[in-house]
């Protein structure tokens, strides 16, 4: 396997691990029950925890399309 492709796929591995981060901290954040997490306010945790399905879901999709070759 090329260096390139070993990179791109570690990228949409590493943009999925960072999407599922950012909703287990969104979600904790919205129940209240990590004392860590009260400053992210009530209001933005479940926000935060959509942005984190929408990276962990569409991001990795969108780079792997505009990666492909054209035929």
């Amino acid at each position: 396997m090329p260096s390139s492709t070993m990179g791109r796929f570690a990228l949409l591995q590493f943009l999925r691990v960072i999407g599922t981060l950012i909703v287990m901290i969104g979600a904790m954040a919205s129940t209240g029950q990590a004392p860590a997490l009260s400053f992210i306010p009530h209001a933005a945790a479940m926000p935060m925890a959509f942005v984190g399905l929408a990276v962990f879901f569409v991001a990795p999709r969108l780079l792997a399309r505009r990666w492909k070759t054209r035929p």
